[in-house]
């Protein structure tokens, strides 16, 4: 199990203090909900790249176990994505630029698929911010959409908005 977690502290300072980042502390188990005291223990680090324009740095991410039910999870920075070795910002970014008719860095056919992804899933980016109330309509100009949207995604925080949607 992936848990996201809001560090309050960018890529490079999360990187700088490494173990020694401020790992939350659960009351309950997030799997079976039994009370933590004595029953959630970490369960070592494993690290993991963290990929953006400029770098490529290896991150630790705490893991935790519950003795109880014996479920592992770890503990995700929100400047992720699971399974995904680019920054969320890194992503969103090169998918931004290739809207906009602006050539990107990166590998094409990842920037391919990620576009490929945003773009079948407009719609429903689109019923997020008209949960919220931001948005009513939607016109039949799907670059048009895409390119507000992914504005809006990078308006509301792109950390923010994975978390919620």
């Amino acid at each position: 199990m992936i848990i996201p977690h809001d560090f309050g502290i960018e890529l490079i300072e999360y990187e700088a203090k490494g173990k020694k980042n401020e790992f939350p502390l659960f009351e309950e188990c997030p799997n079976c909900k039994c009370p933590s005291p004595g029953n959630l223990h970490r369960n070592g680090y494993y690290w993991r790249y963290a990929v953006t324009e400029e770098f490529s740095i290896r991150i630790p991410i705490c893991r935790m176990k519950c003795l109880h039910c014996e479920a592992n999870f770890s503990i995700l920075p929100d400047f992720l994505i699971p399974y995904y070795q680019h920054t969320i910002h890194t992503i969103l970014g090169r998918v931004l630029q290739n809207l906009e008719g602006k050539k990107s860095n990166g590998s094409r056919q990842l920037l391919k698929f990620h576009l490929n992804r945003y773009l079948k899933n407009v719609n429903w980016v689109h019923s997020f911010f008209v949960s919220l109330g931001r948005v009513i309509g939607m016109s039949g100009d799907i670059k048009k959409e895409a390119i507000k949207y992914m504005k809006m995604i990078l308006d509301f925080g792109e950390s923010p908005f994975l978390r919620r949607s």
